[in-house]
């Protein structure tokens, strides 16, 4: 502990830090570590002698089946040799008891023309599994959501919706006169537009096309409509003949371009935007481009709830999503592996 006794800074205080704690010196070599450090290599059944202490952090590092450390070796390589910092990296270590995750952060302070780097490592596998368990636990229940529209959708389509057809008729079949047929009329027409709001909930609800047709005629249909009602110019461009995929699949990807559509007409403020869907090898592409104000500079991302939505239903799927600056507007990508109807 001599080179760390020029800080004045005792190795009690050291000890009493609850994470796994080392201390670099300029050229990367351990030279303290604490008893949470050591108990930590104990556990995990490190080949380290003494703990480690001289060994070369970033060498211990490459020694260890840590495949996503990549980035945070050539962080501390950096902050090593001036960069500035803190570092903070998470990634997954193979270890004799089995796979756990990690969080790295590293912080240089110099002082007296000497250099160390403070170095942490957090054990954080049941965090990492945790927030896995939450994202397939809310998928799970958008996807269950999106059953029960279904369910909803067909009660409303087989059955409110021909009790009120059954009514219309029979008020059309009505033979009177005066002002009972000024009322049979009044009736009718509000009958007419309770079956047109019911048929329009039913196929938001749960689009009937996206069984009948497939995902590509369903999108297809859905964007005409929704040009209409709000006005939006979208060009299209899905193959007529484009293959039906696995039922989740589609409906992830149809939820999707819903989504994508209602950001572009309430936020991008664009007159027009464009929609294509197409195979690329194993995947299939959704993609969504708007015209608009597009993301604002040196924001941080996007984490809308609609956004978050649009996410896990596609990691429901094994797919994922991005947003990227178009200049001019916004391009969103879905992507998802292609399942032909049948091999889900």
């Amino acid at each position: 502990m001599s080179e760390w006794s020029a800080f004045s800074l005792h190795e009690s205080i050291l000890d009493s830090v609850v994470a796994n704690v080392a201390i670099l010196n300029d050229k990367g070599e351990i030279i303290a570590v604490n008893d949470a450090w050591m108990q930590f290599a104990e556990f995990n059944a490190l080949p380290l002698d003494d703990y480690g202490l001289g060994v070369n952090y970033i060498s211990l590092c490459e020694g260890l089946d840590a495949p996503d450390a990549v980035e945070a070796r050539k962080g501390l390589r950096d902050l090593l040799a001036g960069e500035p910092g803190p570092l903070r990296y998470e990634y997954q270590v193979n270890m004799a008891n089995g796979p756990i995750w990690v969080r790295m952060t590293a912080t240089r302070i110099s002082r007296d023309d000497r250099t160390l780097v403070i170095l942490t490592l957090e054990d954080i596998t049941v965090q990492r599994h945790t927030q896995a368990a939450l994202g397939r636990a809310t998928a799970s229940l958008l996807h269950a959501e999106d059953d029960e529209r279904r369910r909803i959708a067909r009660e409303l389509h087989d059955g409110t919706a021909q009790y009120l057809t059954g009514a219309k008729l029979m008020l059309s079949a009505m033979k009177v006169e005066g002002r009972a047929e000024k009322v049979r009329v009044e009736v009718e027409a509000l009958l007419v537009n309770a079956l047109e709001e019911i048929r329009s909930l039913s196929y938001v609800l749960h689009p009937p096309a996206l069984e009948e047709m497939g995902l590509g005629p369903a999108i297809r249909q859905m964007v005409e409509g929704f040009a209409r009602r709000t006005g939006l110019s979208v060009q299209i461009d899905i193959a007529d003949d484009f293959p039906k995929m696995a039922r989740s699949t589609e409906v992830a990807l149809y939820r999707v371009a819903q989504e994508a559509l209602a950001n572009v007409h309430r936020h991008a403020g664009s007159p027009r935007a464009t929609i294509s869907l197409r195979q690329a090898g194993e995947m299939v592409l959704l993609a969504i481009r708007d015209y608009g104000v597009g993301l604002p500079e040196n924001a941080a991302p996007v984490q809308g709830v609609g956004l978050a939505g649009m996410r896990l239903r596609l990691e429901f799927v094994s797919g994922h999503i991005s947003l990227t600056s178009a200049q001019p507007g916004v391009l969103v990508e879905a992507w998802a592996p292609f399942l032909p109807k049948g091999e889900a």
